[in-house]
């Protein structure tokens, strides 16, 4: 039920790999340095993703009337950040110093969360559920799809900057393209996981996803670009880790189904974001 076909993993290929290539295209090396060296950016992404956010999971999971397998699926995605899908709305910021803070914070959690994340859930969960990680695929993964495109975007924006932002908007289009396609091919799926969960479970989901919306935004500032930012990172969860972390380590396949329900949540969720955050800019930008 949870595999996916091969057109739907090209497709999302082509997203991720797409949405990384155009942001470099658009961003040179100086702006992601300026990431990297924001200790106070890294500090606070750290502690929203890997201490508050988890903290929020783990204590609804264990207080919360909620099944074993729900609350088993709550503690991976809670202390799992980095999920790709974030790219699709991160992307599409225009100044550079946002997509570099966008596509940099993506690709930190990506590759942090690979080594943190099962330290965190073997922590809260039973002693008897031995976790299997699987950390080199989930680190090449990384590198060929994350962060080799995004070093070959950076090198053509450095050597040829006007060709460079032509190049970005088709293949940032053909990203966006494959997402809605990946999106679409897994609507069966998705569908079908929401209605297993049925009402209870599907809110549950939702205030998570607000309670981690607020606190990135919260721990975003004093920047007013870096809030939305932080926002959406930290509400999009790293299904791709929690899926292939739980499908190893536990026997129980109902655990599985709440981290895709969780899926069809997240992005519409932060569709409804984007779009009410740039109306809000542009209302801003008005008065100014």
């Amino acid at each position: 039920m949870f595999l996916l076909d091969p057109l739907t993993k090209a497709l999302l290929y082509i997203f991720l790999v797409g949405s990384m290539l155009g942001i470099g295209l658009k961003v040179g090396k100086d702006e992601f340095l300026t990431v990297i060296r924001d200790k106070s950016w890294l500090l606070r992404m750290f502690i929203a993703n890997f201490v508050l956010i988890p903290a929020v999971g783990i204590l609804a999971a264990k207080l919360l009337p909620v099944k074993p397998e729900n609350g088993l699926a709550l503690i991976v995605l809670a202390c799992a950040p980095g999920g790709l899908g974030a790219l699709q709305f991160l992307s599409k910021k225009q100044e550079a110093a946002a997509l570099a803070y966008g596509g940099g914070t993506t690709v930190l959690l990506t590759f942090l969360s690979i080594f943190i994340s099962p330290a965190l859930i073997a922590l809260t969960i039973p002693k008897e559920l031995p976790l299997t990680v699987p950390y080199g695929g989930a680190v090449l993964f990384v590198a060929l799809f994350m962060l080799l495109p995004l070093v070959l975007g950076t090198l053509v924006h450095g050597l040829a900057g006007p060709a460079a932002h032509k190049l970005a908007g088709p293949i940032s289009l053909i990203a966006t393209l494959a997402f809605i396609g990946g999106m679409v091919k897994m609507l069966n799926v998705t569908k079908w996981a929401k209605g297993e969960m049925g009402k209870p479970g599907l809110l549950a989901i939702l205030v998570f996803i607000l309670l981690s919306m607020l606190i990135g935004w919260l721990l975003g500032g004093p920047r007013k670009f870096t809030r939305p930012i932080l926002a959406t990172a930290s509400s999009m969860r790293n299904i791709a880790l929690a899926l292939a972390i739980a499908i190893r380590s536990f026997d129980d396949p109902a655990v599985l189904t709440p981290l895709v329900a969780f899926m069809a949540i997240m992005v519409p969720m932060n569709l409804v974001y984007m779009l009410i955050t740039k109306v809000a800019g542009k209302k801003a930008a008005r008065r100014d």
